[in-house]
């Protein structure tokens, strides 16, 4: 019998949260770390404001289980905060990872 006992996601290589440096231009929150079966998570993606930055694409990448979604971004002018709501998730671990 498998165990569906609860979801651990992780961003890049560090479980819950990345903090952002000046030097750095993304980093990811994940809220809650570990969930139940068929629980969800907020995915929070701080991005610098930079005029290069046309695009976020985000993704949580586990077993039998991938869910992506990409925003168009406006540059300097973009909001720093994007919020993102994963549902349903099945059993197992996860990569979240997030791009500009």
């Amino acid at each position: 019998m498998k165990g569906h006992f609860g979801v651990i996601l992780t961003a890049g290589i560090l479980a819950g949260s990345m903090q952002m440096s000046a030097d750095e231009a993304i980093s990811i929150t994940v809220r809650p770390a570990v969930t139940s079966y068929r629980g969800s998570a907020q995915l929070k993606v701080l991005v610098s404001r930079d005029a290069k930055n046309r695009v976020l694409v985000w993704e949580v990448d586990g077993p039998n289980y991938y869910r992506s979604s990409s925003i168009a971004l406006d540059g300097a002018s973009s909001p720093r905060s994007y919020f993102f709501m994963v549902k349903d998730l099945p059993a197992g671990e996860f990569d979240v990872r997030a791009t500009i």
